[in-house]
This record gives C-alpha cells, structure tokens and sequence, in this order.
C-alpha cells in the first residue's frame, strides 16, 4: 500500500518537529522497537498526546496516531525522519565550515592589518 499525499505532508510535518527538536534518533529507535505493535504504539501516542502538543497540534498528533495505526506507515515515517536528520546535519556541517572560514578570513585580516601598522612604523622610524 502506498502513502497517500496527504500521509507524506503529515510525515514531513511530525518529522521536522522531531528534527527541530533534536529527537530523532530516540524518534526513530522508539519507532523501530515498537513496530510489531503499532497499535499500541498508535495508542500510546493517543496518550500522551497532551506532552507531545508541544510539537504538533493535539489534532496532527491524533492524524499521526492515526496513521500508525497502519503498519506500513512506521517504515515511511522513520524514512522521513532520517532524511530530515540528513538534511539538518549537512546544513549544520555547512555552516561549521562557512563560521570557521570567517573567522580564519577574520584572523588573516588582522594579521595583515597588523603588518601594515608594523611597516607603516618602521618606515616612520
């Protein structure tokens, strides 16, 4: 059975919130351990659902609840997740290195900066 549009937005959506909240890999081993029983994992969610509402609106967490329920829809979901995860730790990598060549562009700036005072001295000497 495939996932319908609406399943995938629903998917994307849960798994950005778990992402932004850097819990996706207790996200996705909670799902792994209990997919033999996603019905009480749907009923769980259906639970707790009031901690949860922090991340998703009480009506999203009953649709992914819901959706759970579906056997088939676990794999998706930690499929979704994981790519979400990818993408934020290439944006993170991304960004480590972009700070990192500002500050050595930064330091070299000051050392030439410093030169230039240096010779600027030595030529008033």
């Amino acid at each position: 059975m495939t996932t319908s549009a609406d399943d995938q937005k629903l998917m994307e959506e849960a798994a950005q919130a778990v992402v932004k909240r850097n819990l996706a890999v207790p996200a996705m081993m909670f799902l792994e351990t209990v997919r033999p029983m996603n019905t009480v994992s749907s009923s769980m969610l259906h639970m707790i659902a009031p901690i949860w509402g922090i991340a998703l609106s009480a009506e999203r967490l009953k649709q992914v609840a819901t959706m759970l329920e579906r056997r088939e829809t676990i794999p998706d979901l930690i499929r979704v997740i994981d790519e979400a995860e990818e993408v934020r730790r290439s944006e993170e990598i991304r960004d480590r290195k972009l700070r990192k060549e500002q500050r050595r562009e930064k330091a070299l700036e000051k050392k030439a900066e410093k030169q230039r005072k240096k010779q600027k001295n030595d030529t008033f000497s």
